[in-house]
């Protein structure tokens, strides 16, 4: 029903409700409602995504390395043979996360290559600079963090 959750939010509050004047902070500021090129949108949110993807991939490697550290000085502290199945299940669960977010990584990577390629003239890079920069830099960084496998 509403295109936006700012909206939908400041519509749920009633103006002389008082309780929830916290919700408030989120109202538009007036000069907001500019209209801006569609493609600037359609680039910050795949700046977003791939921040945030490049970050899960980071975490669960992370992750991974530790529990497999883990794994090896339990192994070598003599630790039952229960908690070594337990620590290897908890390992088989973080390596098990980076196949699908290399996947979302790699399709959401083709899609930003694909829609800056279509961008022949340049046209967003005069639109905003240092966005289309950002995300150009970013690009290069998923693609190499996804030929580097650790």
């Amino acid at each position: 029903m509403y295109n936006s959750p700012h909206i939908a939010l400041l519509s749920a509050v009633q103006p002389n409700d008082t309780r929830h004047n916290a919700t408030l902070r989120f109202q538009r500021h007036p000069t907001d409602n500019v209209h801006t090129d569609p493609r600037l949108e359609q680039l910050i949110v795949y700046r977003a995504l791939l921040q945030h993807l490049l970050q899960q991939r980071a975490h669960y490697s992370h992750e991974r390395d530790l529990e497999l550290q883990r794994l090896e000085r339990f192994r070598c502290e003599g630790v039952n043979q229960r908690r070594l199945q337990v620590q290897e299940q908890v390992v088989k669960k973080a390596q098990g996360m980076l196949p699908g977010i290399v996947f979302k990584l790699r399709n959401e990577v083709d899609k930003l290559k694909r829609f800056i390629d279509m961008d022949k003239e340049q046209e967003l890079r005069q639109l905003d600079t240092a966005l289309y920069d950002h995300c150009v830099d970013l690009l290069n960084n998923c693609q190499s963090t996804l030929e580097n496998p650790h």
